[in-house]
């Protein structure tokens, strides 16, 4: 790269040139290339050593059937080799060019996504030992091009790996008779992946930098546990394509692996599903969102796959900007939180919307509202301000303008969250109540119903018990409500699988638990579901009391407390 080239780099994004200095070094380029390089030798003379060497047996790429009288077993459904009329064993290489074109992708998916994190998480971590995160805060350029920077910057060599192997991959993809267009199509999906995981994994680098490296090796290796397991459920479910996939609301995960659009690529190939032997499409036209069949298009899935990534890229980015520069801010303002709050609940029903039976629809909204739960988690811990924070709007907010103390709550930077928690938990209302109504859920409805209700109750309690915690004086408030929150989820669904208790045996306490709606199907009398909500709502009462007490306590200027 040319002295002028860098120079217009640096004219764009000097955050980008500064971190390209560091990495594309002549030592580092060419450990990189010879990475990539012997590892597509290596790729090739394995699957190269696959291929039948003789007539009169049996392998994978063979074309031919067994003769009648054959005696010996059978292997590779039953695909038997026979020489062609100038004695060369016939092969079905189309199948062989799919499959390196599968195994590539597949690495190629794992070694961006898991590698391309842990490096950008490693990197912050570095800068935030040596001191120089702080100095970046301080440039004149704005998050959005540092950031960027960052992301194009910093797994530069790993890019060159992925550069070095496009060739191969290309060749393999339209020897095996790929459309162009549906290769190029799953280039656009991975790469929204990249963007969508490598911000998630800058704001997860930011707000737990003081933790080392071990947040780095945490999220790389929740990143590669997820996909090995969704890529698992593809490769099991997408093999028979007589084989029915369970139309739940765990497909919406599903649309964060980019694996997902492969096996529009293998069918687009024409090649049997006996003979491939995965990545099938058995009856895609069951999953659906909102109805809509855009499982059974190659190009409607994959751009939905890369509308998922973008909206969700654009949250966290709106994160990482208000967070880089103010540090000690919450991550995301109230009036945020709430075009969040509705950006999920309607993705999510999408998924719940699959199928007509009452009883699947029930299973997926109890789905639902697993992720809600788990939502609401993160989203308490995005927009509850901390001790300092709250500590100044008390003691100053009546100076400010304006002075409604309703508005403040909603939209206020360092007022509490409960209130404004309590209104993303009406959008949830807002938007799921209707759709139960009108969903065919028969006999299943009134519990969906109650069972939306005591989730939203148990959710606020949360949400109100973080925001009390983080009021506290302790130094690791961050840290103990998450421990909080984790034993108040797990702890009741441990003691229950301990005890070996079943909602026939005991209702009552599934409602107080973090899944209260798989109890409530085999209730029959209402009393003990207006006695569980009762009791949250005095649980509440009791939590938001104590927590208002000690606002004004905290409010007090220091004076007035060594007067009293």
């Amino acid at each position: 790269m040319g002295l002028k080239q860098i120079d217009l780099i640096g004219e764009w994004n000097p955050q980008l040139v500064r971190e390209l200095k560091g990495r594309l070094k002549p030592r580092n380029i060419l450990i990189a290339s010879t990475i990539s390089i012997i590892g597509q030798i290596l790729v090739y003379l394995n699957y190269k050593s696959l291929l039948p060497v003789k007539a009169g047996g049996f392998n994978r790429y063979c074309t031919a059937s067994p003769p009648p009288n054959y005696q010996g077993g059978y292997y590779y459904n039953n695909a038997y080799c026979i020489n062609d009329l100038k004695g060369h064993t016939m092969i079905l290489d189309q199948l062989w060019w799919l499959d390196i074109f599968t195994f590539i992708s597949l690495v190629g998916i794992g070694a961006f996504l898991v590698v391309g994190t842990y490096l950008l998480i490693a990197d912050l971590s570095k800068e935030e030992t040596r001191g120089t995160l702080n100095f970046i805060r301080l440039s004149p350029q704005s998050a959005k091009d540092i950031f960027l920077g960052k992301i194009l910057g910093v797994p530069i060599l790993l890019y060159l790996v992925g550069a070095l192997a496009l060739p191969f991959h290309l060749i393999a993809g339209l020897a095996a008779r790929i459309p162009l267009n549906l290769i190029l199509g799953f280039y656009g999906v991975e790469i929204a992946s990249c963007a969508f995981f490598y911000s998630a994994a800058l704001l997860f680098g930011l707000i737990s930098h003081k933790n080392g490296n071990l947040q780095g090796l945490l999220a790389s290796g929740s990143i590669l546990w997820f996909l090995f397991v969704s890529t698992l459920w593809l490769f099991w479910f997408y093999t028979d394509v007589n084989q029915d996939v369970p139309v739940t609301t765990f497909n919406f995960l599903l649309v964060f692996n980019p694996a997902m659009s492969l096996p529009y690529l293998v069918q687009s190939t024409f090649l049997s599903n006996t003979a491939v032997g995965y990545l099938g499409l058995p009856n895609a036209s069951e999953l659906s969102w909102y109805g809509q069949n855009i499982w059974s298009h190659a190009s409607a899935s994959m751009g939905f796959m890369i509308f998922n990534f973008v909206l969700w890229t654009y949250w966290i980015a709106q994160g990482l900007k208000r967070y880089f520069h103010q540090p000690t801010a919450t991550l995301l303002s109230k009036s945020q939180s709430y075009w969040l709050t509705g950006s999920f609940i309607v993705m999510g029903l999408g998924f719940v919307l699959q199928t007509p039976r009452s009883e699947s629809l029930f299973v997926n909204y109890t789905i639902l509202q697993g992720f809600l739960v788990a939502f609401s988690v993160m989203m308490m811990l995005a927009i509850s301000p901390h001790r300092q924070a709250m500590q100044d709007w008390m003691r100053y907010r009546h100076l400010n303008k304006p002075k409604n103390l309703i508005y403040d709550l909603l939209l206020g930077e360092k007022s509490p969250s409960p209130l404004a928690f309590a209104l993303n938990l009406a959008i949830v209302m807002l938007i799921l109540v209707p759709a139960i109504l009108l969903s065919p859920l028969k006999e299943y409805k009134i519990a969906t119903l109650v069972g939306l209700l005591i989730t939203i109750n148990m959710i606020l309690i949360y949400g109100t018990i973080a925001q009390w915690i983080l009021l506290q004086k302790s130094q690791k408030r961050t840290i103990w409500v998450a421990g909080v929150l984790a034993t108040l989820i797990t702890l009741p669904q441990l003691c229950f699988s301990v005890l070996r208790l079943s909602t026939t045996d005991l209702v009552w306490p599934w409602f107080f638990s973090a899944f209260p709606m798989i109890g409530v199907p085999t209730q029959t009398s209402l009393f003990p579901l207006l006695l569980s909500v009762l009791g949250q709502w005095t649980a509440l009462s009791l939590i938001s009391f104590q927590m208002s007490r000690q606002l004004r306590q905290l409010g007090a200027s220091n004076t007035k407390a060594l007067l009293s």
